[in-house]
């Protein structure tokens, strides 16, 4: 993978594939760009320029390690302001996942000339009461058991054994940090979008709640929302075909 340094020494480490039009791929909490968005990134590079990233402190985007300011949504959104200052290609159509989809529609508030569009799922703009409970369960790391066996060796796998508790706890003290200050991620900043937008959800989807979503894609004015059936929080794991085709349902309305 290319990596570019930037500035304040943080490592950006990104895939860049294929030809076309740009695309920005934003994965989600323990995640990489393979391990979240590698199918959804192998699909559109047929006909797309694909950037997709490892965020600041994860895979290969080290060092520093991780952390979890109670800004760091914007933080990996100035990261890809960066990024994209630096590569010149153009203004992208910004695809982002959980995390990655709280900072892309950061990016495309805050840098309008980057972005021509968005399309986010597994989001909220805020963090809520539910997230913080779900999020406080997953203490202490110590205790896990056999029903987080799977996530454990995703985590290790992209992250390595010593990223493990420090990514859990520190992502679960920003949740609860930012909720105490009012929750919210990126709700207020929205109405800035000018850019169209693609909001998804799953409907099985537990801990962004539905009442959050809606209030979301209603904040933004060029917003259309789809809730996809029988999908959780990873619509791109869930029901793979149909998030690739509302992507490319949108970004033909694009042109």
């Amino acid at each position: 993978m290319p990596q570019l340094v930037s500035p304040n020494g943080a490592t950006f480490a990104y895939h860049d594939e294929g030809a076309g039009p740009p695309l920005l791929l934003l994965h989600g909490f323990t995640g990489t760009a393979r391990s979240d968005l590698g199918r959804l990134s192998d699909a559109l590079r047929a006909d797309h320029r694909v950037l997709a990233p490892d965020l600041r402190g994860y895979g290969q985007s080290r060092p520093p390690a991780r952390t979890f300011p109670p800004a760091f949504y914007q933080r990996d959104a100035d990261d890809m302001a960066a990024l994209l200052d630096a590569l010149r290609p153009g203004p992208v159509v910004v695809l982002g996942f959980s995390d990655g989809a709280e900072s892309a529609l950061l990016l495309a508030a805050v840098r309008p000339d980057l972005v021509r569009g968005v399309v986010a799922w597994g989001v909220a703009g805020v963090i809520s009461a539910e997230i913080v409970a779900a999020a406080q369960r997953w203490l202490p790391v110590a205790t896990w058991g056999a029903e987080r066996a799977a996530w454990r060796a995703e985590i290790v796998a992209n992250q390595g054994e010593d990223q493990l508790a420090p990514q859990i706890e520190g992502w679960a003290a920003a949740a609860q940090a930012i909720y105490a200050s009012g929750g919210n991620i990126c709700y207020e900043q929205a109405a800035a979008i000018r850019c169209p937008v693609l909001l998804v959800n799953g409907a099985d989807e537990v801990n962004n709640l539905r009442a959050d979503f809606d209030r979301l894609a209603a904040r933004i004015p060029t917003c259309r929302a789809e809730i996809v059936a029988n999908s959780g929080h990873s619509i791109q794991a869930d029901q793979p075909a149909q998030l690739l085709r509302l992507i490319r349902d949108f970004l033909a309305t694009l042109g």
